[in-house]
């Protein structure tokens, strides 16, 4: 079951007991009249015979009745068993004390019934409920009349509740359909994601990464003729940077489409790939750590972390050879940081941001998601420095 559809039982499982609480002041003031009815009634509650019944009965309707909140979060055969005694309570009241509030308490409790049980139930209890009334009111010597109308307070009570549970649930069944459609739009719109990520490889593979593959060698060919030709040295040095730039482009140009044909999304998880790779293929001396407790991510935030690392890695390869770099990733109680330092090797760290718009695009993405990316001198090196929420 996806997240979706569980918070949406979840907000369900809330409202239903957000809606037992506000019946509350319900069962709060049918306890209180029938409390007060019973003990001013006759005959009066005493520790004997019929006295004694009328006590017990009294006792087990009120505990049943504010404890019904937290009797109903049982299983179906636990609340049908709570029913039970709850009923048996209201009709004892009603057989030993008939010129009370007779009719209030079984009424009240197939009223209850309605709302927290199957119809199926719901219709057990309440006849039950409503036959035994009418029986000890019958035998009591009551007339037609009240007769009738406690057995029609019990049925307009009853469907009242019933109608309650089934709106209810009629609502909790649309959101859950709702969230279900929304997931599956969601599965349909990452699948379309994925063949258009698969479209974008295939044109990067098939153009960029195959001419990137030309040029390396046409840039190869021409260095060994310069070599040949005894070519000036600066000449020779052009073409030496170049070549570099086309193989540094056709590795990322690799890496592009690997990752878009990957059906997970990057995130702070291929950290330890990415150095890796710069270590392999760019001779970097890079050091990987992680401080705090890691812990999932949101992917737009951990696809911001990866992009930052690699840009500022690429930048190290580029303008640092030789310097020792590490990458730190920190969690702490709220926030999640990433620290890319290098020392600035031989060369030293220029004074410019690296690939040109590379660290202002993710700078703009970090700022997006609520965090902050601070890149520039550090003693003898350069830094970038990402702090999000997470």
């Amino acid at each position: 079951m996806s997240d979706r559809v569980e918070a949406a039982r979840a907000d369900a499982l809330r409202r239903f007991r957000r809606e037992g609480h506000q019946l509350a002041p319900f069962r709060v003031w049918v306890v209180a009249l029938v409390v007060l009815v019973t003990l001013t009634g006759k005959p009066a509650i005493g520790l004997d015979g019929r006295h004694l019944a009328t006590a017990v009965c009294l006792v087990v309707f009120v505990i049943e009745m504010l404890g019904w909140p937290i009797l109903a979060r049982g299983d179906a055969a636990a609340r049908v068993g709570e029913f039970a005694v709850l009923a048996a309570s209201a009709v004892g009241i009603t057989a030993f004390q008939p010129n009370g509030v007779s009719e209030l308490p079984g009424s009240a409790v197939v009223f209850t019934a309605g709302v927290a049980l199957s119809p199926a139930f719901a219709i057990a209890i309440g006849a039950a409920v409503t036959v035994g009334v009418s029986i000890a009111l019958g035998v009591a010597g009551a007339g037609v009349t009240p007769i009738a109308a406690s057995a029609l307070l019990c049925a307009v009570l009853g469907v009242t509740g019933s109608l309650l549970r089934r709106y209810r649930l009629s609502q909790e069944g649309t959101e859950m359909l709702l969230a279900e459609l929304e997931e599956a739009r969601d599965d349909q719109a990452r699948a379309a994601a994925a063949e258009e990520r698969a479209s974008i490889a295939r044109e990067l593979h098939d153009v960029l990464a195959h001419s990137l593959s030309g040029l390396s060698i046409q840039l190869e060919m021409v260095r060994k003729l310069a070599g040949n030709a005894e070519a000036p040295a600066e000449l020779r040095a052009a073409i030496d940077g170049a070549a570099n730039l086309a193989k540094q482009g056709l590795v990322e140009a690799r890496d592009a489409v690997g990752a878009l044909r990957r059906d997970d999304r990057l995130g702070v998880d291929q950290l330890p790939e990415l150095v890796e790779h710069f270590r392999r293929d760019f001779g970097l001396a890079v050091a990987y750590t992680v401080e705090g407790t890691p812990r999932p991510l949101a992917p737009g935030l951990g696809l911001a972390l990866y992009r930052v690392a690699g840009e500022a890695l690429t930048n190290v390869a580029r303008h640092a050879a030789g310097a020792s770099t590490r990458v730190e990733l920190s969690f702490d109680a709220a926030r999640v940081r990433l620290a890319v330092t290098d020392n600035g090797g031989g060369q030293g760290a220029h004074a410019a941001e690296g690939s040109g718009w590379g660290l202002a695009g993710v700078r703009e993405r970090v700022k997006r998601l609520g965090g902050d990316l601070v890149a520039g001198p550090s003693g003898p090196g350069w830094s970038v420095v990402v702090s999000a929420p997470a």
